[in-house]
């Protein structure tokens, strides 16, 4: 029985809005990095980010979206670059909008996941129940998905050479979820990310702000990274990690230091706004302000429990 459980509504606030992750009319623009290495970036903000890395012997596949009408666009966008074998499919984490498109590639095509992933992509009817307001409650969008497990599950590293170009696997600790994986591009300096860097804001949605600060300082301080391509916000480059390793150092010193005042999570959550003046913050303007207050205020509570 594996000691880890997938997210479910009541892990969040009352009213806390959903993650957008509905595809419907994305399309999934090809941007050439360096040589061989593609991303895929959605037409749709916030819907996943993807790609792909070309070697002499044939692809390897970073991510599979939410369903099989997705999958097949990745793999119609890759055919626009290459004709190469599609060998390797690496996915990020576990939820639904990064594996379940794993059931269309072929079975020749090698799923890789970390370890904690492979245990969590077991509760596959419980992540489709997740992430269904997620969807707009459509139904048709998980038309014809089935659980695909993986070929090959990794610990702490792995490397795949696909002639010519090289690409490691990367786990550095719980993030956004406990398994998350970068897949590094060492001859590209660049990284895909998953949901461990996004945008303006982070969330502890599956570990704490401890953990996931500690996983964070080490990607930064172990791979030589100019480029980061998340999952779903725009491409960014390296500094970022910076924004955040700030952000959680202020989040965790001030939730501790008013924890220990005997202050309350309500009263905590209501003297720690969002602070819009902070490189991590978003523009005060920003059409999701809302939300990313939301976050914030996840983030607190997060904290609070586990500090």
């Amino acid at each position: 029985m594996s000691p880890f459980h997938t997210l479910t509504w009541k892990d969040f606030p009352k009213g806390f809005t959903p993650f957008f992750l509905d595809p419907t009319g994305a399309d999934l623009e090809i941007k050439e990095i360096s040589k061989g290495v593609y991303a895929l970036l959605s037409s749709i903000p916030n819907v996943d980010n993807t790609g792909f890395v070309v070697g002499e012997n044939g692809v390897l596949v970073i991510d599979s979206h939410i369903n099989i009408a997705m999958a097949k666009l990745i793999q119609k966008r890759i055919r626009e670059v290459t004709d190469k074998p599609l060998l390797y499919l690496v996915n990020s984490n576990y939820h639904g909008d990064h594996t379940f498109g794993n059931c269309a590639f072929g079975i020749e095509v090698q799923i890789v996941q970390h370890k904690i992933t492979a245990e969590l992509v077991e509760f596959f009817e419980e992540e489709k129940d997740f992430l269904f307001p997620c969807v707009g409650n459509n139904p048709d969008i998980y038309e014809g998905i089935q659980l695909r497990r993986p070929d090959i599950v990794f610990d702490n590293f792995m490397e795949i050479n696909l002639g010519g170009i090289t690409v490691e696997l990367h786990y550095f600790g719980p993030a956004n979820t406990p398994g998350d994986t970068i897949t590094y591009v060492p001859s590209a300096k660049c990284a895909w990310t998953g949901n461990m860097t996004g945008g303006n804001l982070i969330i502890t949605l599956e570990s704490t702000s401890t953990t996931y600060l500690k996983s964070l300082r080490t990607f930064s301080e172990s791979l030589d990274v100019e480029i980061l391509i998340p999952a779903h916000n725009p491409i960014s480059d390296a500094k970022i990690i910076d924004n955040y390793i700030l952000y959680l150092h202020q989040l965790i010193d001030s939730v501790e230091k008013d924890k220990k005042d005997g202050k309350t999570l309500q009263e905590i959550t209501e003297n720690t706004p969002l602070d819009l003046n902070q490189p991590y913050s978003p523009p005060i303007d920003h059409p999701r302000l809302k939300f990313f207050k939301e976050l914030h205020s996840f983030n607190i509570a997060r904290a609070f429990d586990t500090i």
